[in-house]
C-alpha cells in the first residue's frame, strides 16, 4: 500500500521511492516492469497497491529511468552506478578468448589465494542472475589447510564406508530402506567410479578437491525453485572472473553430490541445515601450462 507523503512530488512505500516531480513521463519503467506495478493515472506515475507484495526488487525500474528519479529502499544507494560508456565494455573477441582459453585445472601450486582476490570474485558473482531475483545464493570459502585435509578425509571415509555397506547383504538392505531401490540402483552404477577414485587417493591423487582451496555454493532449499540453476550461474561467473586474476578453477561434481548426501561432511564445513549445495569449485594457482585451444564438437542447434 502506498504511504502518503506531504510532498506531492514524492510517492513511496517500504520498497521504493520515486520523485515524480522530476519524472519525464517517458513510461520506460512501466513498459519494463514485468508484474506491471507502475502505471500512469491522471498524467502522473503511480504505484500499484500490491507493489510491496509483488515487487521482486530486480532494479529494472532504477536502471531504465533516464533521469534517475527511482530508488529502491532495500538496496544501498551508493551501489547504483551509471553504465560505462560503450568503449569500456568488454567486446566479443575478448570474451570468446577468455571462454575458449579457460581450462578445468587439476594441477595447482601450493600457494594460497589472497582473500582480497576471493572477495573480488564473489563481489562479481553476486550480480549473477537468480530465479525471481531471490539473490539467495550463499558461499562457503574453505582456505584453512587443516580443514581442507579433514574435508577430503571425511569424503574418503564416507565413500569407503558406503561401498562396504553396499557390498554387504545386511548393509545393502539398510541402504535400500533409507534410499529406496531406484536411487540405490543409480548409486550402484557409480560404484566402480568411486572405487577407482579411492585407488587413486591411495597412491596420492587428491581427487576430491585437487589439493587446493574450494568454494561451496549453496542456497536454502525452501526459498527457491531454481536453486541448482542459480548456483551454477554463480559458478560460471566465478570461473571466468578467476581467469582474469591469474587463477584457475575446476568443477567438483562428486564433492557437490557427497556434501548433500553425508551430513557429517556438510557439518564439517558448516553448511547451514536446510541448505542444498548446488555447486562446488576448486580454486587456486594453476601449475600447468597449455599451448593451444582444443577442438570442440560442432554446435547442435535447430532453427525454427
Amino acid at each position: 500500500m502506498k504511504n502518503k507523503n506531504l510532498n506531492q512530488d514524492i510517492i513511496e512505500n517500504s520498497k521504493i521511492f520515486i520523485n515524480v516531480g522530476e519524472c519525464t513521463k517517458c513510461k520506460a519503467c512501466i513498459d519494463d516492469c514485468v508484474p506491471r506495478l507502475l502505471y500512469f493515472q491522471d498524467d502522473r506515475l503511480q504505484i500499484a497497491n500490491n507493489f510491496e507484495e509483488d515487487c521482486i526488487e530486480c532494479g529494472h525500474c532504477v536502471a531504465i529511468c533516464p533521469v534517475n528519479v527511482i530508488q529502491l529502499k532495500t538496496r544501498p544507494l551508493d551501489e547504483v552506478k551509471d553504465l560505462p560508456v560503450k568503449e569500456k565494455r568488454i567486446i566479443f573477441d575478448s570474451l570468446i578468448n577468455l571462454v575458449q582459453t579457460r581450462r578445468s585445472i587439476r594441477q595447482f601450486k601450493e600457494k594460497s589465494v589472497p582473500k582480497e582476490f576471493i572477495e573480488k570474485i564473489l563481489e562479481l558473482s553476486r550480480y549473477s542472475p537468480t530465479g525471481s531475483n531471490t539473490e539467495n545464493v550463499h558461499y562457503t570459502v574453505v582456505q584453512n589447510p587443516e580443514l581442507l585435509a579433514k574435508f577430503s578425509e571425511a569424503l574418503t571415509k564416507n565413500v569407503s564406508d558406503f561401498i562396504k555397506k553396499y557390498e554387504d547383504p545386511e548393509g545393502y538392505a539398510s541402504l535400500k530402506a533409507v534410499l529406496g531401490e531406484k536411487l540405490l540402483r543409480i548409486v550402484g552404477e557409480r560404484l566402480d567410479s568411486f572405487k577407482r577414485i579411492l585407488l587413486g587417493i591411495k597412491v596420492g591423487i587428491e581427487f576430491w578437491r585437487w589439493n587446493t582451496e574450494i568454494i561451496i555454493i549453496h542456497a536454502p532449499k525452501e526459498t527457491t525453485s531454481t536453486l541448482v540453476e542459480d548456483c551454477s550461474l554463480a559458478a560460471c561467473h566465478i570461473m571466468l572472473a578467476a581467469e582474469t586474476l591469474g587463477l584457475a578453477t575446476c568443477s567438483l561434481g562428486f564433492a557437490t553430490s557427497l556434501l548433500n548426501q553425508f551430513s557429517s561432511v556438510s557439518e564439517l564445513v558448516k553448511i547451514p541445515k536446510g541448505n542444498i549445495v548446488g555447486y562446488t569449485l576448486s580454486i587456486g594457482y594453476p601449475n600447468v601450462k597449455y599451448h593451444r585451444i582444443p577442438a570442440r564438437k560442432l554446435v547442435r542447434v535447430k532453427w525454427l
